[in-house]
């Protein structure tokens, strides 16, 4: 298959849109999805993974007859990474008629998106948002979220970090000015501080940054035991580089409390080795489960690449939503809320659920390490899971996170 360039694929998407759609969500034949992701910005990356596995996704359901007999088509947009952009392409979207609006790799995008489909009355099927007000303080009825949150990455690595760099380990923490990296900085700086871990910066930084040596320069001066660096996309990259560059893991340990395969191949186990991280899913997990295998071979055999965890969870997004709407008969927005709720489900692992009361996606939390460059096998081969934690035990409790979603009308 011949491969775009990423500003042929931006353009395509942008100007052209992937399909022509007819108006009206449910128009003749067809079905309207809106597909609302980042192709530029800090994220892009997470958004063209995240695209590949919707246009694939929605082309399996097509070839088995659409859902209820209707032809999915879709409608893209570019999220930009920024929350504005991605509400109003929102907004555009249930304009043109869109019944169900999916994508997004930032928590501020998600809760944006989250927040005009509840309003609206049009179901959101969350993808790559990772902070915990998305199913917490900003949690809808209408937003489900696959994906894990920053309190279940915490509690799962917790022990594994007490293990490795004792209970009395100085931390210091650079993080992402804004809901995600807010809230996962806060949430792992609890747990270490609760085993008797001290904090000796906390500095947050700019989403977008080309350069992060200022900070660096100032986490090298608070001389801590173990550097959490709370970043996503390009700016993992570039921190990182730059960690490199100023050889600060001579002197201090590096985590990363959240991982993308596509932050870590541009990087290699070079850089990669040694450093601990979590996963809501890796392509690894297909030598485990036959439904990781079965997504892993299709992603591979259509586009020649493996999957991150970004297509992973647009693929369970559509699958799950089409299987909503079919066991409910209708695409009813009340109906389908109803279906997913509570469900429980085997897509890419052992039997997970939707919880009905704040609409998290309960399943394991796998944490990593980075492979050296003699255990890597290929290009792809980047980590080690070292351990799975389980859904339930690291999720919020409901005293933890007492929220309310609203009523079904």
């Amino acid at each position: 298959m011949k491969r775009l360039s990423k500003g042929a694929w931006v353009l395509m998407c942008v100007f052209g849109l992937i399909l022509l759609i007819p108006a009206g969500g449910l128009a003749g034949d067809t079905v309207l999805f809106g597909l609302n992701v980042p192709l530029s910005g800090a994220y892009s990356n997470q958004g063209e993974d995240e695209l590949k596995a919707y246009k694939l996704a929605i082309n399996i359901l097509n070839e088995k007859g659409g859902i209820l007999g209707k032809k999915v088509v879709f409608s893209v947009k570019d999220t930009k990474t920024n929350a504005d952009v991605a509400r109003e392409n929102a907004k555009a979207l249930i304009k043109d008629g869109a019944i169900m609006l999916t994508g997004g790799s930032s928590s501020a995008v998600a809760i944006a998106q989250s927040e005009e489909c509840q309003k609206a009355g049009v179901i959101f099927m969350a993808a790559l948002t990772h902070s915990n007000a998305t199913s917490g303080k900003n949690a809808h009825r209408h937003c489900f979220r696959w994906y894990n949150n920053g309190h279940q990455t915490a509690k799962a690595m917790a022990q594994g970090l007490i293990e490795k760099f004792g209970k009395d380990a100085k931390y210091a923490y650079l993080y992402a000015d804004y809901t995600w990296g807010q809230t996962l900085q806060k949430s792992v700086q609890e747990v270490t501080e609760k085993a008797g871990s001290t904090t000796v910066l906390n500095l947050p930084t700019k989403l977008g940054a080309k350069s992060f040596i200022s900070y660096l320069l100032k986490a090298k001066a608070a001389n801590p035991d173990v550097l959490v660096l709370c970043h996503f996309g390009g700016d993992m990259i570039n921190c990182l580089k730059q960690v490199t560059q100023l050889k600060l893991r001579k002197n201090m340990s590096v985590v990363v409390p959240l991982m993308e395969i596509h932050m870590a191949k541009p990087l290699g186990p070079e850089v990669m080795q040694g450093i601990i991280t979590s996963m809501c899913w890796y392509h690894g997990l297909s030598d485990k489960f036959e439904g990781s295998k079965k997504f892993v071979d299709a992603f591979e055999k259509e586009y020649n690449k493996k999957p991150g965890n970004a297509a992973a969870v647009a693929w369970v997004d559509i699958f799950q939503y089409a299987d909503a709407v079919k066991r409910a008969g209708s695409f009813d927005h009340i109906k389908v809320i109803k279906a997913l709720e509570g469900h429980k489900f085997t897509l890419l692992g052992e039997e997970e659920y939707w919880r009905e009361w704040d609409h998290q996606g309960i399943h394991s939390t796998y944490v990593a390490v980075g492979k050296t460059p003699d255990e890597s096998k290929n290009e792809w081969d980047l980590f080690k899971i070292i351990s799975e934690q389980k859904g339930e035990d690291v999720a919020r409790t409901k005293e933890e996170n007492p929220v309310q979603l609203e009523p079904l009308s």
